[in-house]
């Protein structure tokens, strides 16, 4: 066996943690032949010649590596292990740069990231604060642009392990509350998509890429792409990994409420979301008082997870569905309705209930968005609805308008042209 598939098969061994394979690999004795195509396997992947000094960074992160794995299996200190195996990272990404295109490890790169983000959480434990893991995001990053230098497509281009270091920054980013600071990566990603195709991904990297993207897109209230991505995250989310199928539609939700569909409540059971089985009545029902109940009773758990400016926004959808109940019990003919009617249904539900020019400026909000399709006479306190599909489906109206709905505040002193309300 040559230097070069040695030194491949041995980065791919690190990624399986086959103990026994590698300690065949690296055998002890500095005479036998193995061990010196180890030594020389990094001028082999660089096609140079075996006494170049490269082979130096090699053996560095060859010892660097070995000294971890005792360093773990002996039980030392997280702080300690962290910091031995982010140093061969360092190494390794040294090695990375040096790989021509078509010898990369993909498996290593892969392996290497989610091992350093799990030490540098451990360590994290018992060191100080943020130390760690803002030595691992420094790591990862510069493997990360190392990524990027290449010209070529993936599979077989170094491109192909930016999307390994993408899901790493993610999860680390994520883990801080820096969501922001995973538009950086995500943008690179999404720039040069037909260069990476994320379909050649093993599909566990494509749920976990997926996944964080989604969750990117809720935050940027991105409704129809966040709903796209973590819907293909939870149907392509291995169906044994539980834990993981119910960290995805905890946010797969709120972007199928948002669009105005609503999940069964077998499903919440069986995931154990109790806290989303009152509010999901409440805004299909239109039960605006229930609404604002439930989301007191879970506005801890809703901050925690990250998505309670999300559900405070469906506030909206819950009022557009008790004004389409509204109209349809009203069976008005002539698709005017009198919004002194609906003030007298608002006052049953919202103690205290609204004054006028309240009940006006939701109603011209919600026109103003395109969740009616209406306007207002302000004048005789009249709202003349479309006689072809008042009530659109809030999933056209995200595809077609680009709208993101914002929750009907009680009203400032804004304009009635921004509220588009039409004198007669």
């Amino acid at each position: 066996t040559d230097g070069l598939s040695d030194g491949i098969q041995f980065l791919d061994l690190l990624a399986l943690s086959s103990g026994k394979a590698i300690s065949e690999l690296s055998a002890i004795s500095k005479t036998s032949a193995r061990i010196t195509n180890l030594r020389y396997a990094l001028s082999g992947i660089l096609g140079l010649p075996q006494e170049n000094s490269l082979t130096v960074l090699w053996n560095d992160f060859l010892s660097n590596h070995l000294l971890y794995l005792a360093q773990k299996a002996r039980g030392k200190e997280p702080t300690e292990v962290f910091a031995n195996f982010n140093q061969s990272f360092v190494y390794f990404t040294k090695l990375f740069k040096a790989m021509p295109e078509g010898r990369i490890c993909a498996q290593a790169t892969k392996w290497f990231c989610v091992e350093l983000y799990s030490l540098a959480k451990e360590a994290e434990q018992i060191g100080k604060k943020g130390t760690y893991i803002n030595e691992a995001v420094r790591s990862v990053q510069q493997l990360f642009a190392a990524c990027q230098s290449s010209t070529l497509e993936a599979p077989g281009s170094k491109l192909f392990c930016a999307i390994f270091c993408t899901n790493a920054l993610f999860k680390i980013f994520f883990s801080l509350d820096m969501i922001q600071a995973c538009q950086t990566p995500l943008k690179w990603v999404m720039q040069n998509e037909d260069k990476i195709h994320i379909e050649y991904y093993p599909m566990s990297t494509q749920v976990t890429f997926k996944y964080f993207s989604g969750r990117m897109a809720l935050y940027q209230m991105d409704i129809v792409k966040a709903e796209e991505d973590l819907q293909f995250a939870f149907q392509h989310c291995h169906k044994n990994a539980h834990k993981n199928r119910k960290l995805i539609i905890r946010y797969l939700i709120p972007a199928k409420l948002m669009l105005g569909t609503y999940p069964a409540e077998e499903l919440l059971k069986k995931f154990k979301l109790k806290e989303y089985i009152g509010i999901t009545q409440a805004v299909k029902s239109g039960n605006l008082k229930k609404f604002s109940e439930q989301l007191d009773i879970y506005e801890e758990s809703f901050i925690s997870k990250g998505v309670y400016l999300v559900m405070d926004k469906l506030r909206t959808v819950a009022y557009r569905n008790l004004f389409k109940k509204i109209v349809k019990i009203l069976s008005i003919p002539d698709n005017r309705l009198k919004i002194d009617e609906i003030d007298k249904v608002l006052a049953t539900l919202l103690p205290p209930p609204l004054d006028p020019l309240e009940t006006e400026c939701i109603l011209a909000n919600m026109i103003h968005q395109g969740l009616i399709k209406a306007y207002i006479s302000h004048e005789k306190r009249i709202m003349i609805m479309s006689k072809v599909n008042p009530f659109p489906k809030l999933r056209e109206i995200y595809i077609l308008s680009l709208i993101h709905i914002s929750e009907p505040t009680r009203p400032r002193l804004i304009s009635y042209a921004v509220f588009c309300l039409k004198k007669k």
